[in-house]
């Protein structure tokens, strides 16, 4: 349009999940605000107070004894609605209470909810008073009349038709009403619709038992993929989702012949490819000491493939948060000695061993807490923002340990285990 516009008032709001996206310096000339997710307990907070009162009304049940227990709404938090804020909780709720309408209405008939026709008459009515009335043919002719057909007979002067007016002219209710002289007219009304009057014998309970005939079944099944413990090369990470929410991420490690290469699956992305690339690096530089090999000088994996697999590959994973858990892996792999699945991790690892701090803590936390984790290794440097910003609520139950090397994450993991007793004369 060339219109020249001053933006230099103008505030610009940029939304996002995850800050590996946006360039770096678009990112560079951003003030950032980190905006953390809602924990189960706040969700539950606002469901009941917002959220479910404005879903029975819009529904018209707004009178009616229809009531959404909170254990169904922890079940609908917990295994339907996972992501960080209430919107997708928020489709459920409505849908939750169309539907006990619609069964209400199903259950008791028209008997019970007839159509008001109060609304119907009056629309009616208005399309009777706008509708032109019919002229009767044995009227006598007026002068006017006889005039307007004799001009009608004689040639009338041509003159120029006047331009379009400009001025706008409010819409009467004849032209939003249909034609009565139409073969299939339909009324239309304006007029607000009341909720109709629920009986008092109508009791609805949304129950855990029955919440699955609302809203279908569970779209997460469980939070954790071992039911049993798992063998030697698994351990236990945890994740931040590109959707706002934390996960529960497990590593899995095999070997096999090959030539010394490393594979990756399960929709990595290139940190955590380069994650795992830094932990088989540090693992063989460290060999003779974890016990691996028997003397310092000995080859390793010369004549062996590895390979690395998160599962859920449909679910892209990225960030450095994995590189304790997967170097944690290579060390249960190849020393035979498993990792106990209560024992959840995170942090970014150097090539000399050090453990870098991580961000999305909270939203990790909670999915730790949910899945019944017990102990959470973590970076010495998130130490205090775990204490801050993570709620009490969450932490319960939860053992944290700080650690600022992979020597003390091993030696949290392995506690006790007969491998880690050598560890203290060569690694620890």
């Amino acid at each position: 349009m060339d219109v020249p516009v001053d933006l230099s008032r103008v505030l610009f709001v940029c939304t996002a999940n995850n800050l590996d996206t946006i360039p770096a310096p678009l990112l560079d000339r951003m003030e950032v605000l980190e905006v953390s997710g809602y924990v189960s307990e706040e969700k539950a907070v606002i469901a009941e107070r917002y959220l479910a009162p404005q879903a029975r009304e819009a529904s018209g049940l707004g009178t009616a004894d229809v009531v959404l227990e909170r254990e169904a709404v922890d079940i609908l938090i917990k295994y339907y609605c996972r992501e960080s804020g209430v919107r997708n909780l928020k489709k459920h709720i409505d849908k939750i209470y169309r539907k006990a309408a619609l069964k209400v209405v199903q259950e008791l008939g028209e008997d019970t909810f007839p159509e008001p026709p109060a609304a119907v008459d009056a629309a009616a009515a208005t399309a009777d008073a706008t509708s032109p009335e019919p002229t009767d043919a044995s009227e006598p002719s007026t002068p006017a009349s006889e005039a307007e057909s004799s001009a009608s007979e004689s040639p009338s002067p041509v003159f120029p038709s006047p331009e379009p007016s400009t001025s706008t002219s409010p819409t009467s209710p004849a032209d939003t009403m249909p034609n009565p002289s139409e073969d299939d007219p339909k009324t239309v009304t304006t007029q607000q619709r009341k909720p109709l009057p629920i009986p008092e014998s109508v009791h609805v309970r949304i129950s855990p038992e029955t919440l699955k005939d609302y809203v279908g079944p569970p779209v997460y099944q469980k939070d954790r993929m071992y039911v049993r413990p798992p063998p030697s090369g698994v351990s236990t990470g945890l994740g931040y989702l590109g959707n706002g929410s934390g996960a529960v991420m497990p590593v899995e490690a095999m070997s096999m012949p090959g030539k010394g290469g490393l594979q990756l699956t399960g929709k990595l992305g290139e940190v955590i490819r380069e994650s795992a690339q830094i932990g088989l690096s540090w693992v063989k530089g460290h060999a003779f000491e974890l016990g691996i090999t028997t003397s310092a000088g000995d080859t390793f994996l010369n004549e062996r493939d590895v390979h690395v697999h998160m599962p859920e590959g449909s679910i892209g994973k990225e960030g450095p948060s994995a590189g304790t858990a997967i170097l944690t892996a290579f060390v249960s792999l190849f020393t035979k000695t498993p990792v106990n699945p209560d024992i959840a991790m995170t942090g970014e690892i150097s090539l000399v061993g050090q453990v870098l701090p991580v961000g999305g803590l909270k939203e990790k936390i909670l999915a730790a807490h949910r899945a019944g984790i017990k102990v959470i290794i973590a970076p010495a440097a998130n130490r205090a923002d775990i204490e801050e910003n993570v709620p009490e609520s969450v932490k319960t139950g939860i053992r944290f340990v700080y650690v600022e090397t992979v020597k003390e994450v091993l030696e949290e993991v392995f506690r006790g285990e007969p491998v880690a007793e050598r560890w203290k004369e060569t690694l620890l």
